[in-house]
């Protein structure tokens, strides 16, 4: 088995800026990517190049220990090149002198031995037969062309390999590499019915799916999608009907993988699975439609990694605020426009990876205030400041604060004349009432998302003045815990229940 080695962005960094590329596919080396030392040439391979030629592009079956002084030294070669040869000493080649005259002495002995031989042949032997050459074998498959990643023009032609169904093929090899993009396959032809298939690294055929018919033009798309590196990919382009020949466009895109997430929604992954990986970090994709001016919070937990969130839009990184308590971290921002947006799930530290789950809440769409609806919500104070307002019978009273995951909040509302309700509603719109006490409600309760969050204060039949309060208090973190001079923090203990955070509301508390 060759030594196979996996080119690492902070170790091997030196050698990736050297800009160096396989010799076959001249697709440039990126951190992950498998390589091979050739021990006689000196060359870099891809691990898929190696496998599918089986050595190195210079005829080399022999891997060396991976060197990187060694490996720029061999330089960026193209497949093909001459290998060096091995210096010999002027004394090495001076003890073989007598090797010369040796061999034409011997030389010389075999001609008058094959002379007499001749000589003494019978004039009545017959003539020797001569072999008839076999007739030449018919190509069993089209040869395949190597391609990289981009844009390939062709034609099927009748001169092209003939399949037993009567159909012309072309076949194309495209080695993937270990970064984990995704691959797309496209092809396209105004002239005929494209079709194709593809032959992954493990011997599975997958059959394209029609995705584009143009009526105007006559051309048509037909695309394979969703396969990843690394390993060796082959591509046979064909047609739908028999003898069709004609131009067609062959497209190959590698593509950062990415997942939909929709609102109110919870996915669980790995990272480091499906994962993209760069500058030694991994990162996951999510893709989700933001609404313009509507909040928007991605809350991310585990407890295999410290989390990291990253918001990009339509007009490029997104601002926002960025909250963490734990193994959880939340990013809450409001879309400036309606469009697509992607969060990049990632961690603090290069190599991490694990299992985590991901969170999208949307806050409730804002409707214009009206005479029955009432007034817009108030900001709250965090603080324990009272807020005192008069309520009307049968009329509410909105407020609104933000909130971070793991904040315990006491939220306490007292009346005079009647009883007050009080409802705490979270970002994705769940209620948290209050149990009524007289003249006074109260809520005590750990928040699990971080976001915008309302309080409504109402009354049971009644109105009057009401005195509204508000604390919170932040959760401790291993940031807050003092330690001495260069003593790393700890890290955080797993969380209980497989890793669901689920907190209680703990209603009438003293």
């Amino acid at each position: 088995m060759p030594a196979f080695h996996r080119l690492d962005s902070a170790a091997d960094a030196r050698f990736l800026r050297a800009g160096q590329a396989d010799p076959l596919t001249r697709v440039p080396f990126r951190p992950t990517n498998a390589v091979v030392l050739c021990a006689t040439c000196g060359t870099v391979s891809l691990r898929e190049t190696w496998e599918a030629v089986g050595g190195c592009p210079n005829g080399h079956d022999t891997a060396a220990p991976w060197d990187p002084e060694r490996a720029l030294a061999a330089g960026d070669g193209a497949a093909g090149g001459r290998p060096t040869l091995a210096h010999r000493p002027d004394a090495e080649r001076g003890g073989r002198r007598w090797l010369l005259p040796a061999l034409l002495a011997l030389g010389a002995v075999v001609l008058v031995v094959g002379g007499l031989v001749l000589t003494g042949r019978s004039t009545d032997d017959p003539a020797p037969v001569e072999a008839v050459p076999d007739a030449p074998a018919e190509p069993t498959g089209p040869e395949a062309v190597i391609v990289e990643a981009g844009e390939a023009e062709g034609a099927l032609t009748d001169e092209d390999f003939r399949t037993e169904n009567g159909r012309y093929q072309d076949l194309y090899s495209f080695a993937a590499d270990s970064s984990g993009l995704v691959l797309a396959f496209t092809l396209q032809s105004g002239d005929f019915l494209p079709d194709l298939t593809v032959e992954t690294p493990e011997g599975e055929r997958v059959a394209a799916e029609t995705v584009a018919d143009n009526e105007d033009t006559g051309e048509r798309t037909v695309a394979v999608r969703d396969l990843r590196g690394p390993g060796l990919y082959r591509l046979f382009v064909t047609s739908r009907r028999p003898e069709d020949t004609g131009d067609y466009v062959l497209r190959i895109r590698q593509e950062a993988p990415v997942r939909p997430i929709e609102a109110s929604a919870s996915v669980s992954a790995t990272l480091g699975e499906f994962s993209e990986r760069a500058d030694g970090f991994f990162r996951d994709r999510y893709r989700f439609s933001g609404a313009e001016g509507r909040e928007h919070t991605v809350t991310v937990r585990s407890s295999a990694f410290a989390p990291t969130v990253e918001i990009t839009g339509p007009g490029g990184a997104v601002r926002g605020e960025t909250g963490r308590a734990g193994g959880s971290v939340t990013y809450t921002f409001t879309p400036e426009a309606t469009g697509t947006y992607t969060a990049v799930v990632s961690s603090r530290t290069a190599g991490q990876r694990g299992a985590y789950s991901a969170q999208l809440a949307v806050s409730p769409e804002v409707e214009e205030p009206d005479e029955e609806a009432g007034p817009p919500a108030e900001p709250l104070p965090t603080t324990g400041a009272p807020v005192s307002d008069t309520l009307a019978v049968g009329a509410t009273r909105p407020y609104r604060f933000r909130g971070q995951p793991g904040d315990r909040v006491r939220l306490e509302v007292r009346a005079e004349g009647f009883v007050p309700t009080l409802v705490l509603v979270g970002p994705d719109g769940t209620r948290v009432p209050a149990a009524p006490d007289g003249d006074r409600a109260r809520i005590r309760f750990t928040l699990p998302s971080g976001g915008a969050y309302r309080v409504v204060v109402g009354g049971q039949g009644g109105g009057g003045l009401y005195r509204l309060t508000l604390e919170t208090e932040r959760p401790v973190t291993g940031a807050d815990i003092p330690r001495l001079p260069g003593q790393a923090p700890a890290p955080p203990p797993p969380p209980a229940d497989g890793g669901r955070y689920r907190p209680q509301p703990i209603d009438n508390a003293p």
